[in-house]
Parts: structure tokens; C-alpha cells; sequence
């Protein structure tokens, strides 16, 4: 908001890398693959992407499915605990999920998706994929891009 104000210039000599979608790494997981895609898919109009990101697209897409994971596995341990206080005649007045996270386990995990979330927001906003973020990412004119949103260009220029 208030520019410039020690005067200082710019670095001019930033390096700038052609567009251009990285090769998959062959090393990666089925689930990870599917997030690489879905990734490289909403990213390519945009020519944000080049050659270089290879290893940090694939670390976003790691911890993507990885984050997917311990959400699934959250919600089976809420599941065993709503089946074991069913089949104890028990009720769990605050509900189950209350009831996991009175239990270490429960905590180790919830803290485990929180520490995930938080890296892999950190690592979407590089590329420009929060809401936040897009006005702070321009991507390559070589590229085209796609539509354009009505709202999201008065917000951003």
C-alpha cells in the first residue's frame, strides 16, 4: 500500500524460465499421480507452470494425498468409536468425534492434518491456486489462460 518507500530498485536480473508443464516423476504414488494431475490440469491454462516446479509440484501433490489420507483415516476412527459405543450401549454425548479427541491418538492425528493443511495452503499459494493468491501470481501471456472471472478481476485489477 505504500509502495516503494525506501526507493531502493527492484532486482532487474530475476530469472524467468519459459512455460511449460514438468514431467511426472516416476517415483510417485498412485494417489499422489492423481493429484499431480488434477494439479498440472487447473494450473496449465494459466502459465504459471515451467519446467523447473517439477519438485515442488510434486511435494504439493505428496502432501495433497497424503492430507486426503489422514482425513480418511480420521473418519474411520470416528466410525470405530461410534461402533464400539454402539455395540457397548454407550452414548457419546458430545459425539464421537469430541470422544476422539479426548484420545491421544486422536490429538496425534488431528495435529498431523493441521500441520499438513497449513504446508500444503503455503505451497497452493506459490502457485497461485487460493483465492488470496491470484493477485499476487501473473502468469505467461504465451499461454492464453482461460476465462476470465468478472469478480475476481475487480478485485485484483
Amino acid at each position: 500500500m505504500e509502495g516503494n518507500p525506501s526507493r531502493r530498485p527492484f532486482p532487474a536480473n530475476e530469472p524467468q524460465y519459459s512455460p511449460g508443464i514438468p514431467d511426472r516423476p516416476k517415483k510417485m504414488n498412485r494417489g499422489s499421480r492423481v493429484f499431480w494431475d488434477e494439479l498440472v490440469n487447473e494450473m496449465a491454462g494459466m502459465g504459471v507452470l515451467t519446467r523447473v516446479d517439477k519438485r515442488a509440484l510434486w511435494q504439493l501433490a505428496e502432501d495433497e494425498h497424503l492430507l486426503s489420507e489422514a482425513y480418511a483415516g480420521i473418519w474411520q476412527m470416528v466410525a470405530a468409536i461410534e461402533q464400539k459405543a454402539k455395540a457397548d450401549g454407550t452414548k457419546l454425548p458430545a459425539g464421537a468425534i469430541f470422544q476422539m479427541l479426548n484420545m491421544t491418538n486422536g490429538r496425534l492425528a488431528m495435529t498431523a492434518i493441521r500441520h499438513l493443511a497449513t504446508r500444503v495452503i503455503i505451497q497452493r499459494r506459490e502457485f497461485g491456486l487460493t483465492p488470496s493468491s491470484r493477485c499476487r501470481i501473473e502468469g505467461s501471456p504465451e499461454w492464453g489462460g482461460g476465462a476470465v472471472d468478472p469478480l475476481e478481476m475487480k478485485l485484483c485489477g
